[in-house]
């Protein structure tokens, strides 16, 4: 894939073609942005460019460098990812030692370290010493997800990229290029899968996610006695953080189609399909619960991330869902 065809990082790409253009690379890169917005893909591109036979600045696709790239078996360009559970001293050191091999083909070597906050101390030592002075003819590139995944000290040493999460019309428009997807669902996953392409893929593949949501709304609905509530939670704390993240928006952006209902803006729905049970529903909320609902959820999304325990957490969570008017939750 060339940099033109890469969706919702145009910016990025911009800043990266002028460094080309200008012959002004630095010796290191750091991308740093969300889960599946295309930081690995642009690294990668990014290496076809610089190894290009045709030396413009975007890749040709069509020349042997290009293609060996994107089959994975150039030999001047490396993807470095973490064994188990980190990326250890010894990756590092064999990355040093390449470097100082002579180049036989292309024009750059690209090393590109995925997961970079996987680095070990000892590993992150070992790859400063490298940054510090960088080899000419080598480029690193760190993939991170925020800038505290890696040290300052290597942080200072690379010029920062930063990768911003895809609009949700940019990921409709995606879905709807390369799936046949009913509308409404593709809407859904849309907003569901905040920002990330990656996400966005999963999501088309479990079709799971809409029998949950339509659990969790009628949920919503009912009169659930205490004992129900209990086991809801229980069956809960055995999903991931991902799929808890994916419930609770299921719940979020039905209340904030509640929102947009008593303010008469129903072109910005996001449940479509479920437009005749929003209508029903929306005569039991005020304006107030609902903003005291939005609220609440994000407060529960703030307390799985700060370790407080997700029993205690999704049972405070359906029992302020579910009681009276009056929602006020614990500060």
């Amino acid at each position: 894939m060339a940099f033109k065809e890469i969706k919702g990082q145009e910016k990025v790409i911009r800043i990266l073609q002028r460094e080309v253009a200008t012959s002004s690379l630095p010796g290191a890169y750091l991308f740093v942005g969300p889960r599946g917005v295309g930081k690995k893909l642009t690294a990668l591109t990014f290496a076809k460019v610089l190894n290009c036979k045709r030396k413009g600045v975007d890749s040709c696709e069509e020349c042997s460098s290009c293609q060996k790239i994107n089959h994975l078996n150039h030999p001047n360009v490396r993807i470095i990812s973490g064994e188990e559970e980190s990326i250890k001293i010894e990756q590092i050191r064999s990355l040093k030692r390449e470097t100082g091999y002579r180049i036989y083909e292309g024009r750059k070597r690209v090393w590109i370290i995925e997961e970079a906050g996987k680095l070990s101390l000892e590993a992150s030592n070992s790859l400063l010493k490298i940054l510090e002075e960088p080899p000419p003819d080598t480029l690193f590139i760190l993939i991170i997800q925020t800038l505290e995944d890696v040290l300052p000290t290597i942080r200072s040493r690379c010029q920062i990229i930063r990768f911003s999460p895809l609009s949700s019309r940019e990921i409709e428009k995606i879905l709807r290029e390369k799936f046949s997807l009913n509308p409404q669902n593709i809407s859904l996953i849309g907003k569901l899968s905040r920002g990330s392409m990656e996400e966005a893929l999963l999501l088309v593949k479990e079709e799971e996610i809409f029998k949950k949501r339509d659990i969790i709304l009628n949920n919503l609905t009912r009169d659930l006695s205490i004992e129900e509530i209990m086991k809801i939670s229980k069956e809960w704390v055995n999903y991931s953080p991902q799929e808890w993240e994916r419930m609770l928006n299921i719940i979020f952006f039905w209340f904030r189609d509640l929102l947009m209902l008593k303010c008469k803006k129903s072109n910005f729905f996001i449940n479509l399909d479920k437009i005749e049970q929003l209508k029903k529903e929306g005569k039991k909320y005020s304006f107030k619960k609902i903003k005291e609902i939005i609220e609440l959820i994000e407060k529960v999304k703030f307390y799985l991330k700060s370790n407080v325990t997700p029993r205690l957490t999704f049972e405070y969570m359906w029992l302020k869902l579910l009681e009276g008017e009056n929602i006020s939750p614990q500060r």
